[in-house]
């Protein structure tokens, strides 16, 4: 890096591999377990699903979204019983769920396991630039793992208020460390309330609705009914992949604890 940076700042509560939605309500005759991982470039989107069973096992994939189906043929398990699957994923939807059932037979015994998530990829214009933003070569520029660079961001490259603060711009002089601490931070120097607007920063306090111990900040980029899209970065929710990478998602208006509005959400939501 080009510049000290700050300790890390946000880091989510849950950073496992999908939990399963659901299985077979009967017994199953062996296990299967299944993770699901999306990684996000700004070239290309990657999926890659792991079924875990028994060895000799035979363990086909079905995929559903709504706009996307595919099948993958039965794979033999190896020792350890692990069957994985990876593929691009361009266009991906981030406001549905999608389904991936895994299958898997050993001899005439057939155990099957599935699980929903909406994988997070950002997309070009929404999460991802044309919107302001600069190149690697820039003096003082701070870049992370997907090649998004801000300028003058004093926050660890990756982390939510690295993002979060590179997207607003105007908040750099007024917020500093954790993110759980910003609507503290800005509290009689920039609105803040309890409702969304485009453009506003969301914030999660210390363990509220999956946030660590530092809390989290996110980008609200729309407004839908009782749910916002929000473009953030670490937030290990969806997709279950690595950390630092730029996501957008949709959250509960609830979700947050509070909203820094200023900057393009000017005073606030409208009545």
């Amino acid at each position: 890096m080009l510049r000290p940076l700050t300790p890390l700042t946000c880091v989510a509560a849950i950073i496992a591999s999908v939990i399963p939605a659901s299985a077979s309500a009967a017994p199953q005759p062996f296990p299967v377990s299944l993770s699901v991982t999306g990684v996000s470039s700004t070239d290309v989107n990657e999926v890659t699903v792991v079924a875990t069973s028994v060895t000799d096992a035979r363990c086909a994939l079905d995929v559903r979204g709504e706009t996307f189906a595919k099948s993958f043929a039965a794979k033999l398990a190896g020792p350890g019983g692990a069957v994985t699957w990876r593929w691009p994923a361009p266009g991906a939807r981030t406001d549905v769920q999608w389904r991936f059932t895994a299958t898997c037979r050993l001899g005439s015994l057939w155990s099957a396991r599935w699980t929903e998530a909406e994988l997070g990829f950002p997309t070009r214009g929404g999460a991802l630039p044309p919107w302001p933003s600069v190149a690697a070569s820039t003096v003082g520029a701070s870049c992370n793992v997907q090649g998004v660079c801000f300028a003058g961001d004093p926050f660890a490259a990756g982390e939510c208020s690295w993002y979060v603060a590179g997207r607003r711009g105007d908040l750099l002089s007024l917020v500093h460390g954790d993110a759980g601490d910003w609507l503290e931070q800005v509290r009689g120097r920039v609105p803040e309330g309890w409702r969304p607007a485009v453009g506003a920063v969301a914030v999660w306090l210390p363990g509220h609705d999956g946030a660590g111990e530092d809390g989290h900040v996110a980008y609200v980029a729309a407004v839908s009914g009782g749910r916002i899209l929000v473009d953030d970065s670490n937030w290990r929710l969806t997709p279950t992949g690595p950390g630092l990478q730029i996501h957008e998602h949709w959250v509960s208006v609830v979700a947050p604890s509070g909203y820094i509005y200023g900057g393009p959400a000017g005073t606030g939501p409208r009545v």
